[in-house]
């Protein structure tokens, strides 16, 4: 009897371990917010999100403000990059990452695909 206890308290913990485990977390949540939202406003910009590669950061002070942005890797068009840095400071001001502070925000336009990054 108690070693069929002792399995039913493992089997349950099992459970509840890999059920908070598959519980999304509030940084995966707002990356997938944040890539959704760039996507949308990237779009309605302008910029051809499928030949367009580049990378624009955002630098957040330990007050949790932005601090600055600047380009890593250009597209190779003013219009594209000022699009894509007006892009980042308009996702980090409408909803700005919790907890990030002294860190940066980094927007990634690649074939298609955008992500976003924090450090």
């Amino acid at each position: 009897m108690k070693a069929q206890l002792l399995m039913l308290s493992a089997a349950g913990l099992l459970f509840a371990a890999s059920a908070s485990h598959a519980a999304t977390s509030d940084s995966e949540r707002y990356a997938h917010w944040a890539q959704s939202r760039a996507d949308a406003l990237l779009r309605e910009r302008g910029v051809d999100l499928r030949s367009t590669s580049a990378s624009v950061e955002a630098t957040i002070g330990p007050d949790g403000h932005l601090t600055g942005t600047h380009v890593i890797r250009s597209s190779g068009s003013r219009e594209t990059d000022a699009a894509m840095t007006q892009t980042l400071r308009d996702v980090l001001f409408a909803r700005a990452p919790l907890g990030l502070v002294n860190g940066a925000v980094t927007l990634n336009l690649h074939g298609g695909a955008v992500e976003t990054a924090t450090r």
